[in-house]
């Protein structure tokens, strides 16, 4: 502290903690663009079941945080692979879902959707829960939910509670929406862009 003023009792202590200047302080930046990172997923319980390793940062969105997956390591409980084509992970800001967009030579471009908890860093590892239920768009198909089963089953034995049932199936509908409307993970657009741009720099 720098003021010379006597502190006799508790009080003057107060008094002059509320006259001091707050410290200035910077935004903390959890990531970098080009970063390398790790995403976790985890189950309701807390179980850590599949991990990317060698992801790499590549833009940041208003509405998203988009990671390169190009032979990323994926690792699970009982099995290990390598992605051979390249992936657009993309991590919604604020929403329950993240999605996976596999960019094929093609240009027909599998959607595949997980309804998940929003996501956070730590340690600069990139985390999120998955709920079990997801969506598949491939080959510009519908709108396709899938894995009830294991929803339903998960609801039961990790006690998911009512309030989170109900917020997935309002995302069910928000997607739903954005796929017939081609926004935001189903936007065309958004995707070519991004593919451009990682070709040009090198990245795929």
């Amino acid at each position: 502290m720098n003021s010379n003023k006597d502190i006799r009792s508790f009080h003057d202590l107060i008094q002059q903690d509320d006259q001091e200047k707050p410290e200035e302080r910077k935004p903390r930046k959890l990531y970098q663009m080009g970063q390398l990172t790790t995403i976790q997923a985890f189950k309701y319980d807390g179980t850590l079941y599949r991990q990317y390793e060698g992801c790499k940062i590549i833009a940041n969105l208003d509405d998203f945080v988009v990671v390169l997956l190009m032979k990323t390591k994926v690792q699970e409980t009982s099995i290990n692979w390598v992605v051979s084509k390249p992936i657009l992970f993309f991590f919604a800001k604020n929403r329950f879902y993240n999605a996976s967009i596999t960019l094929n030579e093609n240009g027909q471009n599998h959607i595949y959707v997980n309804l998940a908890s929003p996501f956070f860093i730590e340690d600069e590892i990139i985390k999120y829960i998955d709920f079990d239920l997801d969506i598949k768009c491939y080959n510009d198909n519908k709108f396709n939910v899938i894995d009830w089963h294991d929803f339903k089953e998960s609801i039961t034995k990790l006690n998911y509670p009512l309030k989170l049932i109900y917020r997935i199936y309002n995302e069910l509908d928000f997607l739903e929406e954005q796929s017939r409307l081609k926004r935001g993970v189903f936007s065309k657009k958004l995707i070519n862009d991004i593919k451009k741009m990682l070709i040009n720099s090198g990245d795929i």
